[in-house]
């Protein structure tokens, strides 16, 4: 009979806490877009703020506390299973703001941290030039009566999107794929220092003709 695994453990975990994930998520989300409903209702028409919602995926969990354990060669230690939780992971629930143009985030900001004042910062910054890309605060949804540990995030819709796409491109098809992520950080970063030009350019055109 094949002995348990810890990964077999955490797989069990995630199914039994997805219910939680899932509820905690729509709370969440909820609480965000009530938190910047007078920001989204005086949006002019070149603006936009998008509230998304997300659950971390089984594999990517797990995978996610396996690096966490990279002094250990990445590897659970079969002898000490109590040492692994899914919940000590800060982004089970995720949500992220995407805000255009990216002046908006600061608002945007603001108007978060007077509802979650006491989560913990932890900006998103560019490894290659050490720009910060996004703004990110982890910390436990009181009201969702969870003790999950959620995120929230916000970033420039352009540089959110562009996320999107790299995710789903280098991480989501094979696991071997991930071996990319060192390869094409020079690209990634030219890619998110690019589209913040051409934010920061649409802003400065924005105030030359009196719209900002």
């Amino acid at each position: 009979m094949n002995e348990r695994t810890i990964d077999d453990q955490l797989r069990e975990e995630y199914f039994a806490l997805l219910p939680e994930m899932i509820k905690t998520a729509e709370h969440l989300k909820t609480q965000v877009q009530f938190s910047i409903l007078q920001i989204t209702q005086e949006l002019k028409s070149h603006e936009s703020v998008v509230v998304k919602s997300r659950v971390k995926e089984c594999t990517s969990a797990i995978e996610s506390l396996r690096r966490r354990h990279a002094d250990q060669g990445a590897i659970f230690d079969p002898d000490h299973p109590e040492n692994y939780t899914l919940r000590s992971l800060h982004d089970l629930v995720g949500i992220r703001v995407l805000v255009f143009p990216a002046s908006r985030a600061l608002e945007v900001d603001f108007h978060l941290r007077s509802h979650f004042n006491d989560w913990t910062s932890d900006p998103v910054i560019d490894k290659e030039t050490g720009q910060q890309l996004a703004m990110k605060y982890y910390g436990t949804y009181d009201a969702s009566r969870s003790s999950l540990i959620c995120e929230y995030q916000i970033v420039s819709t352009l540089i959110g999107l562009f996320w999107e796409v790299e995710h789903a491109a280098i991480y989501k098809p094979a696991p071997s794929l991930k071996r990319l992520e060192p390869v094409m950080r020079e690209q990634t970063s030219a890619v998110n220092s690019a589209l913040k030009a051409f934010e920061d350019e649409f802003e400065r055109q924005l105030r030359k003709v009196g719209l900002k």
